[in-house]
């Protein structure tokens, strides 16, 4: 027997239509640019642990579809996950390779803007329904993605031991 709220979410889809078709129509598709793509598929995670590389996959997918609040979140996990996952970078770098890589400002601006995104606390940039907020975000996940990029080229894990 189906659960007693199923009748009510038939009524009210009956009752406002195709609600996906209606919610469509105010949704702009999210497209990064195709440089920024193509650096992101360029990279090699195969010198990332496991977690990362997991990680990876899903910021590689969440890119490739237009989603900008994941490639934020995820571009940060990633950084996140590369300082600490042992069977990673983090198992065989010096600390300080750690402390230099990546622009520091960037780094701060990526982590800023993933907490905004997670941990509301306030209207957000892009998240308010502001007219052109969609190249806002996708903005965003391109730099968040370049933020990344640079930090892990810094790091240079390809050449480490």
């Amino acid at each position: 027997m189906p659960p007693a709220f199923w009748p009510y979410c038939r009524a009210t889809t009956k009752q406002n239509g195709n609600v996906m078709a209606r919610l469509s129509q105010h949704l702009t598709p999210i497209h990064l640019s195709p440089q920024v793509l193509s650096r992101l598929s360029a990279f090699d995670p195969s010198d990332l642990g496991p977690h990362a590389q997991a990680i990876w996959r899903d910021l590689h997918g969440a890119a490739v579809a237009g989603l900008p609040l994941a490639v934020v979140a995820l571009a940060a996990a990633i950084i996140d996950v590369v300082q600490h996952e042992a069977a990673g970078p983090a198992g065989y770098l010096d600390g300080a390779a750690f402390s230099y890589a990546g622009n520091k400002a960037a780094l701060g601006w990526l982590r800023g803007r993933r907490n905004s995104v997670l941990h509301h606390e306030q209207p957000t940039d892009g998240l308010m329904d502001e007219a052109g907020a969609a190249g806002w975000l996708a903005a965003d996940a391109e730099r968040a993605i370049s933020t990344l990029l640079d930090y892990l080229t810094d790091l240079d894990i390809s050449h480490a031991p």
